[in-house]
C-alpha cells in the first residue's frame, strides 16, 4: 500500500535548485551503501566468532568451512596434479650452502620460477616454503627476499623462495580488479591467491621428490602477500606442518570499516561468497603451530582487526590445549620487514620443525646479483600462459546446446540450484510483505526502503483507468538516465494509458551515479560480504517487483521486467529469480558476463546467453536488435517448443499488452 506524505528529498529540494538533487541524493546513497556493507562485515565477523567459540562448535563445521575455502579460492575440485617438468637451470656454490635457480610449471604452461636454498650438512632437513611480497624486482621478487633463504640454508633448512605470478620472471597480474580494470574476475569466481596457493602446493610436491627433505617437516612463511598465501595455503594444505605469517591479517570488520582494500593487492582475498571471515583462516590451521606477526603502525592491517582476530583463535588455540602452539609478535613499526622478524621466523621454525630453542643462528648475509638467480635468464618460455591464467583457472567453457528437451530440463534446473547457493548466497530471503512505499502528493516520485538503510527511489505512473487490473512494466535504470530521457523512451508503453510503469534506481544509480573510485571500493568491500555492486542492486529490483505488484491496478499476471545494457543483465536474473515475472525485455545486453552483470563466480557455472535460456517458456523480447550471442538462447528456445517466445519488439506497449507481431499500423 502507498501512504502519501512529504519525503525528506523533496522537502530539501524546495530550498534548492532542482538540478542539486541528483548529487545529494548520489551523496546519500554513498553514505548508506557505506554503513550498510560495514553492518555486514561486522556481522560476518561476529558470526565467525561464534563458531569459534569451542573447538567441539568449531569441529562441527570445520568440514563444510574447509570445502568452502577450496571454493572462495578456485581449488574445488583441485586442479589436477599434471607434470612438474622441473628444471634446475642453475647451480650456485655459496660456501656456506648451495643456491638452485629452478623452474616448473604448477598447471600446463603456467611457469613458476624459484630459488632453492640447500644447506651443505649432509642428510634430510626440514623445509620452509617463503612466499614472496610485492617487491618489484625485473629478475623476480625471489631476488629481493633471499635473505631469507639465506638464513634458514644457514641454519640447517631447505628453503624455496616462490616468485608470485605478479613480479616474476614470466608476466602475469594480481591486481586485476584493484588497478587494471578487470571487474570480471569476481564472476570468474578468480583471486590470484587461487593460483599462488596451487603454486605453492606443486613446490611442495616438488620438495617431496628433492632427497634433501624430510617432508614430513614443512613450514611456510612470508611478508605481505606472501603472509596472505601463507595463511590460506596452511588453511587448505595439512603437509604444511608450521607457518609464519608476517603482516598480516585482520577481520573483515576491521578491513570493512577502515576502507583497506584501497591498500590491497586482489591477491590478498578468496573470493568470499560464502562469507567467511579472515579468523576462518587461523581456525582452520589450529592446532597446528602458528606465529603471526605486526607491525603497530601498518595501516595494510589495522591493530583492531589483528587484535580481535588474536583473541578469536587464541581462545581457539587454548581450547585444543594448544596455547603454546600459538603466538603474535607485535613490533613498532610499518609495513616493514626487519631483521628482528626474521630471525623470530627461524627460531619458531626451530621449536616446532626441528624441536630445539636457544641455540645460536647464523643470521649474517649476502646477497647475490639478482641476475645470477634468474631460472629463465631474460628469455622466459614463449608458450606461457601465466598472462591469462585469470581466463583459465576458475572460468567454464562455453557450453553446447543440449542434445535434447529433457537433457535441457536437467540441465536448468541443476543450473538455476548453482546460481542459488553458489552466486546469489549473500541475497537476503525477501521478506513476504512488499516494503512501504513514500510518494508525495502530486508528484510520480516514491522511495522505499529495500533493507534496513537502504533507500531506493523510483518514478511510479499509473494508467487511467485504476479500476481494472492492468498490464504493468519495471524499468531497471541505468546511471544517467534521468525522468525525461526514460519518458522518451518508454513513451510508447503508456500512450494509451492501459498499464502501470514502474522506473527503479537501484542502489548508486541515478542521474548522478556514484563516481568510479566510490564504485570499485564499493565493489570490493562487497565482495568481503558475499556481495558484488549488481548483486546488491538486483536485490533492490527483487524489492521493486514486490512494489509493482502490490499496486492495486497491476495484473500481477502479466508484468514485464526490461533494461538497458547492465540494467538488462539484472532484468534477466530478475526473472530467473522470481518465476511470476511473466516476461522480460532487453535493450542491447552484454554477450557475456565479463561486461556485466559482475556476480561472484557466475562464471564457473554459466554466461548470459545461457542464463537468459532459464526464462524458457516464458517470453523473451530484444528491442530493436539480438546480439548474435543469444543465437544460444534461441536455440534452447526451440528444443523447448517455444521458438516464437523470443521475440524482436519494436514497439514496448504492443509487448505489453500480449501482442508479438509487427503487423500492425505504426499508429497502433
Amino acid at each position: 500500500m502507498t501512504r502519501v506524505f512529504p519525503l525528506a528529498f523533496l522537502a530539501a529540494a524546495a530550498a534548492a535548485p532542482q538540478d542539486d538533487r541528483p548529487w545529494r541524493r548520489m551523496l546519500e546513497s554513498k553514505r548508506q551503501v557505506t554503513a550498510y556493507l560495514e553492518k555486514r562485515a561486522r556481522e560476518i565477523t561476529d558470526r565467525a566468532n561464534r563458531e569459534l567459540a569451542s573447538a567441539a562448535e568449531w569441529e562441527r563445521v570445520r568440514g563444510l568451512r574447509l570445502a568452502q575455502m577450496r571454493d572462495m579460492l578456485g581449488l574445488d575440485p583441485w586442479p589436477a596434479r599434471t607434470p612438474l617438468n622441473a628444471k634446475v637451470s642453475s647451480r650456485i656454490d655459496k660456501g656456506t650452502h648451495w643456491i638452485e635457480n629452478i623452474s616448473f610449471e604448477s598447471l600446463p604452461k603456467v611457469y613458476v620460477t624459484a630459488n632453492l636454498y640447500l644447506p651443505k650438512q649432509p642428510g634430510r632437513h626440514p623445509a620452509i616454503v617463503y612466499v614472496c611480497g610485492h617487491a618489484i624486482v625485473p629478475e623476480g621478487n625471489k631476488t629481493a627476499y633471499q635473505r631469507h633463504g639465506i638464513s634458514f640454508a644457514k641454519n640447517g633448512y631447505v628453503a624455496i623462495i616462490l616468485d608470485s605470478i605478479q613480479v616474476a620472471e614470466t608476466f602475469g597480474l594480481h591486481h586485476g580488479v584493484g588497478w587494471q580494470d578487470m571487474p570480471d574476475w569476481y564472476a570468474r569466481g578468480y583471486t590470484p591467491a587461487g593460483v599462488e596457493v596451487w603454486n605453492a602446493i606443486r613446490a611442495i610436491d616438488y620438495l617431496e621428490t628433492r632427497p634433501e627433505v624430510d617432508s614430513s617437516r614443512i613450514g611456510m612463511t612470508g611478508r605481505s602477500g606472501g603472509a596472505a598465501m601463507s595463511w590460506f595455503t596452511a588453511a587448505v594444505e595439512p603437509r604444511v606442518k608450521a607457518v609464519a605469517p608476517v603482516m598480516g591479517i585482520s577481520t573483515y570488520a576491521a578491513n570493512v570499516k577502515l576502507n583497506t582494500q584501497r591498500l590491497h593487492c586482489d591477491c590478498m582475498f578468496p573470493v568470499n561468497s560464502w562469507m567467511h571471515d579472515m579468523t576462518h583462516q587461523g581456525a582452520l590451521i589450529a592446532p597446528r603451530p602458528l606465529l603471526m606477526m605486526h607491525g603497530r603502525k601498518d595501516d595494510l592491517f589495522p591493530v583492531p582487526g589483528y587484535e580481535e582476530f588474536q583473541s578469536t583463535v587464541g581462545k581457539l588455540y587454548a581450547a585444543y590445549g594448544r596455547a603454546d602452539a600459538f603466538g603474535n609478535v607485535v613490533v613498532d613499526t610499518g609495513h616493514a620487514d626487519s631483521d628482528f622478524l626474521r630471525e623470530q621466523a627461524v627460531r619458531f621454525f626451530d621449536r616446532h620443525l626441528l624441536g630445539v630453542s636457544g641455540r645460536k643462528l647464523d643470521m649474517d648475509y649476502s646477497n647475490a646479483p639478482a641476475e645470477s638467480l634468474r631460472a629463465f635468464a631474460g628469455r622466459p618460455p614463449a608458450d606461457a600462459q601465466n598472462f591469462r591464467v585469470h581466463e583459465l583457472f576458475t572460468t567454464a567453457p562455453a557450453p553446447a546446446v543440449p542434445a535434447s528437451a529433457s537433457a535441457w530440463k536437467s540441465r536448468a534446473a541443476e543450473l538455476e540450484a548453482r546460481l542459488r547457493k553458489n552466486v546469489f548466497a549473500a541475497l537476503s530471503a525477501l521478506p513476504p510483505e512488499p516494503p512501504e512505499v513514500r510518494a508525495a502528493a502530486g508528484s510520480n516520485e516514491i522511495e522505499f526502503d529495500s533493507e534496513d538503510g537502504i533507500t531506493i527511489h523510483g518514478l511510479l505512473r499509473k494508467p487511467k483507468d485504476e479500476s481494472t487490473k492492468a498490464p504493468a512494466l519495471l524499468y531497471i535504470a541505468s546511471d544517467g538516465e534521468d525522468p525525461r530521457a526514460v519518458d522518451a523512451l518508454l513513451v510508447s508503453a503508456n500512450r494509451r494509458g492501459n498499464s502501470v510503469r514502474l522506473t527503479v534506481y537501484p542502489r548508486g544509480v541515478g542521474v548522478v551515479g556514484w563516481d568510479k573510485s566510490f564504485w570499485k571500493d564499493t565493489l570490493r568491500n562487497a565482495m568481503h560480504v558475499g556481495h558484488t555492486v549488481d548483486s546488491m542492486r538486483l536485490y533492490d529490483v527483487l524489492r521493486a517487483l514486490q512494489v509493482l505488484r502490490a499496486q492495486p491496478a497491476v495484473d500481477p499476471a502479466r508484468i514485464m521486467v526490461m533494461g538497458r545494457g547492465v540494467s538488462a543483465g539484472l532484468a534477466i536474473y530478475a526473472g530467473i529469480l522470481d518465476p511470476q515475472v511473466h516476461q522480460v525485455m532487453v535493450i542491447d545486453p552484454p554477450a557475456s558476463h565479463t561486461a556485466g552483470p559482475i556476480f561472484l563466480n557466475v562464471l564457473r557455472y554459466t554466461d548470459l546467453p545461457e542464463a537468459a535460456a532459464l526464462l524458457a517458456p516464458r517470453r523473451l523480447n530484444f528491442y530493436a536488435r539480438m546480439p548474435p550471442a543469444f543465437e544460444y538462447t534461441r536455440a534452447v528456445y526451440a528444443l523447448a517448443g517455444v521458438p516464437q517466445h523470443m521475440h524482436l519488439a519494436m514497439n514496448i506497449e504492443a509487448v505489453l499488452e500480449g501482442r508479438y507481431d509487427h503487423g500492425f499500423a505504426s499508429g497502433y
